[in-house]
């Protein structure tokens, strides 16, 4: 692999350095470096096991693809329809999905390894972050959504502005809502509107996704009026079981811009799919995802899963 640039991966006091190439998502890899330096969140693999993930802003669709099972250890990549960037450092354990590969992460394997395993491990416990940027950059700020979707404004509808502005609110931080969320009590909460509602912005975010690349080739009135549906149900179980409705405004938003005479279709839909993916990975970070698959093996009587 000819590498054209280097991205720096520091992460738990350490720094670690990816080989990028242009070879096969050429697009993909652009969208990547004016997104430099970003700050982002590690989650952990739910299904294919050997791989750390984050949420990017990054809009792509499918390039050349590579099937992420023949892909090495050290492999980095995105997958367009959750907007992840990936690092693999083991053979996957399961997931079929086409992928965009952008390069190699040089750094110790070992290491990587160690590390995904005491993250998998804490997930839920604390929210664990990561520094990307460019080798030779001048180290400017760091990003967190840059506008990657394009036509997201400033000025517009009302609808359309308040679904710009909760989107880029929702990449500059975790929102209060999410925080008290999870500090709510009762029975079997928070973890049942937690995981309720992870899911609901995880399957809205898919959605809006599969309509904004539109491999499909709706018209646009047929997509928008697919995507209000969603939102409808995602609205009942956001706003009517879970009680968020910081965010419900937000969807509300994006479903009335949708309704509007001019609506600029595929822009909103991005905005949407952008939205719902940060907002999932948020409540992911609270998710003890190891802790709980553990409490199933014990409660069916099988021993504690290895690393």
């Amino acid at each position: 692999m000819k590498a054209v640039e280097t991205l720096l991966f520091q992460c738990d006091g350490t720094e670690h350095p990816i080989a990028l190439t242009d070879a096969h998502a050429p697009r993909t890899l652009a969208a990547l470096k004016a997104w430099m330096p970003a700050e982002v969140t590690i989650h952990c693999a739910k299904i294919a096991g050997c791989h750390i993930y984050w949420p990017t802003p990054i809009l792509e669709c499918l390039e050349e693809g590579a099937d992420i099972h023949t892909l090495p250890p050290g492999a980095f990549l995105y997958y367009p329809d959750r907007q992840y960037l990936e690092i693999t450092y083991d053979a996957l354990q399961a997931e079929t999905a086409a992928v965009n590969f952008l390069g190699v992460f040089q750094g110790d394997l070992g290491w990587l390894r160690h590390f995904a395993d005491g993250q998998r491990r804490s997930h839920g416990q604390r929210v664990f972050t990561a520094r990307l940027s460019l080798a030779g950059a001048d180290g400017a700020g760091d990003r967190h959504d840059t506008g990657a979707v394009e036509g997201a404004p400033r000025s517009g509808s009302p609808a359309r502005v308040r679904l710009a502005e909760g989107r880029r609110a929702a990449w500059a931080h975790q929102p209060r809502e999410v925080h008290d969320f999870v500090l709510r009590d009762g029975l079997n909460i928070p973890f049942g509107p937690l995981i309720t509602a992870e899911g609901e912005f995880r399957r809205t975010q898919e959605l809006m996704w599969r309509l904004w690349a539109n491999v499909s080739g709706y018209d646009n009135r047929t997509r928008a009026t697919i995507a209000c549906e969603t939102l409808e149900l995602t609205l009942a179980r956001v706003v009517g079981y879970c009680h968020l409705t910081q965010a419900g405004a937000i969807l509300e938003a994006g479903r009335d811009a949708l309704r509007e005479d001019d609506a600029d279709v595929t822009a909103i839909l991005g905005d949407l799919t952008v939205y719902c993916g940060r907002m999932s990975a948020w409540l992911d970070a609270h998710v003890p995802w190891w802790e709980a698959n553990e409490v199933m093996r014990r409660n069916q009587g099988r021993p504690l899963a290895g690393p």
